[in-house]
């Protein structure tokens, strides 16, 4: 273990453990990779890496000792259920829901999931208050509804796109801080790049409410559906009328709306799920670059090599032989 341990860092971040499955793993810091779960903790950010490969109720129960914002993402969402659990708020989030609470100083905050097969996920905590003040953030430049939440400390409970947030993420769980020459550096500009991911997401989100009934609940339920038929079989070519015809819209407006909600193209977002199975394949089965880029989809080793670079930023080669 590192000579940091969780309970240290959680109350870094501004959360005293009272005790969970998660509190009783073994942890290691950014840099000095012991464990297979790793935290950063620095100024106002910091992130936490879950990777528990076993079938388990996974849990944390902790009280903010600041006001802080937690968002969490599954980075393999299949059959993952997390539920958050606030003051006298309870909510379920299936794994491939971006979520975040707000949690007001002093108040007692629960968090579970329920892993078949499982758990690789992120989790971003801020305090704000000290973000602001280290990074020179102007509060009017924060999306209203987060200016609402925390200027009167009231607990506030959300389901987001996971987004670019949680291709950050995925980033993150796939272990790139340790091909980086200084992973605590790694650490921080990621950290950094989901902060800014996060907000990004709010303020879309508070424009798309603005917008009306444009885009009301039942879209956003269709878009729902349309998105997890792409999820449940990523490997399957796009049938755009299929999907327009789920949506009840046509296939254009499917494309663009699909794109304001999300934040990415049809293809884009299926593109990249293939890339994330492709991924475990060679961290986790051994596959090789050949086999990875089947999986994939890609008719050439060297077509998978690129866009996976472009997603990762390293060699799917540099991955197998970690």
């Amino acid at each position: 273990m590192s000579e940091v341990s969780f309970e240290c860092a959680l109350g870094d971040a501004g959360l005293l453990g009272r005790g969970g499955t998660l509190a009783d793993a073994e942890w290691s810091r950014a840099g000095k990779r012991l464990a297979e779960n790793v935290f950063w903790v620095g100024t106002g950010i910091s992130v936490f890496v879950v990777n528990r490969t076993t079938s388990s109720e996974i849990g944390l129960e902790a009280v903010a000792s600041r006001d802080v914002i937690v968002s969490s993402v599954v980075v393999d969402p299949s059959e993952v259920r997390t539920n958050f659990d606030v003051r006298d708020r309870q909510v379920g989030a299936d794994g491939s829901d971006l979520t975040m609470v707000f949690i007001p100083r002093h108040e007692c905050f629960k968090f579970s999931a329920q892993a078949p097969t499982g758990l690789r996920a992120v989790t971003l905590v801020i305090d704000l208050a000290a973000l602001m003040t280290t990074r020179g953030v102007c509060a009017d430049a924060l999306p209203l509804s987060l200016r609402n939440a925390t200027g009167a400390r009231e607990l506030a409970i959300d389901k987001l796109v996971p987004g670019q947030f949680g291709r950050i993420a995925l980033e993150i769980a796939a272990d790139r801080g340790n091909f980086a020459g200084i992973p605590e550096l790694f650490y921080e500009a990621k950290t950094l790049e989901l902060t800014s991911a996060l907000i990004d997401e709010i303020a879309r989100r508070d424009a798309l409410s603005a917008d009306g009934p444009r885009i009301g609940l039942q879209v956003f339920e269709r878009l729902q559906d349309v998105k997890e038929i792409i999820d449940k079989a990523p490997h399957r070519l796009l049938d755009i009328d299929a999907l327009a015809r789920v949506a009840g819209m046509n296939r254009t407006k499917l494309r663009l709306v699909f794109r304001q909600v999300y934040g990415t193209t049809l293809s884009a977002y299926r593109s990249a799920l293939l890339l994330q199975r492709a991924d475990l394949a060679l961290r986790d089965a051994g596959a090789s670059v050949t086999q990875a880029a089947r999986q994939a989809g890609y008719a050439t080793a060297s077509g998978f090599i690129a866009a996976y670079r472009r997603q990762y930023g390293s060699s799917p080669g540099k991955v197998r032989r970690h």
